[in-house]
């Protein structure tokens, strides 16, 4: 008699066999010590011309995106480095843009060729504003004289009345009609 259930490999019945476990949400310790493990690694990798997302998913280990990226953000030196190894990503993608825009020249060949290219110019543009972005500068060159203003000012306190001609006077509340409090 044979059964209609699903086996394993091995001839067991599915429902008698482990299946999936999931994986371990490691420690905070030990995902430090493996990004700090695994950090040179990711680093040569975008200087590849990898992504962060390309590159966390070439490592041995699974490795948490997210989290790598925010550990890499916490430590000055670890951002300087990160931010190094973009600045020669980009360098190696200037190399791609260039292979790209001398490749074939079909019309689907020179279409693919252009969004690549734009892509890729796109992408530098972000990483490496300094040496691949459109620097909008404005500069703002004028001069301002107060000259005439001082000229006038000083003109119209002198055809007022002479300060010894200067009469006092007495505030006056217009709101209570004129009574005293």
């Amino acid at each position: 008699m044979q059964s209609n259930e699903a086996r394993d490999p091995n001839g067991l019945p599915n429902w008698l066999t482990a299946g999936d476990a999931p994986f371990p949400k490691p420690s905070k310790a030990r995902s430090a010590a493996e990004f700090e493990m695994v950090f040179p690694r990711v680093l040569e990798c975008i200087a590849e011309g990898f992504t962060l997302s390309r590159a966390v998913r070439e490592l041995p280990i699974k490795v948490d995106e997210g989290a790598f990226y925010r550990w890499i953000k916490k430590d000055v030196e670890r951002e300087r480095l990160y931010k190094e190894a973009k600045e020669i990503r980009t360098e190696v993608w200037a190399g791609r843009v260039i292979e790209h825009a001398i490749a074939e020249d079909s019309t689907e060949d020179v279409s693919r060729s252009r969004l690549i290219v734009d892509s890729y110019r796109w992408l530098m543009e972000c990483d490496n504003r300094k040496g691949y972005g459109s620097v909008k500068q404005i500069d703002v060159t004028s001069s301002i004289s107060i000259t005439a203003a001082l000229e006038q000012g000083r003109s119209r306190m002198a055809s007022l009345a002479p300060v010894d001609e200067i009469i006092d006077a007495e505030v006056v509340n217009l709101l209570t009609d004129g009574e005293e409090e």
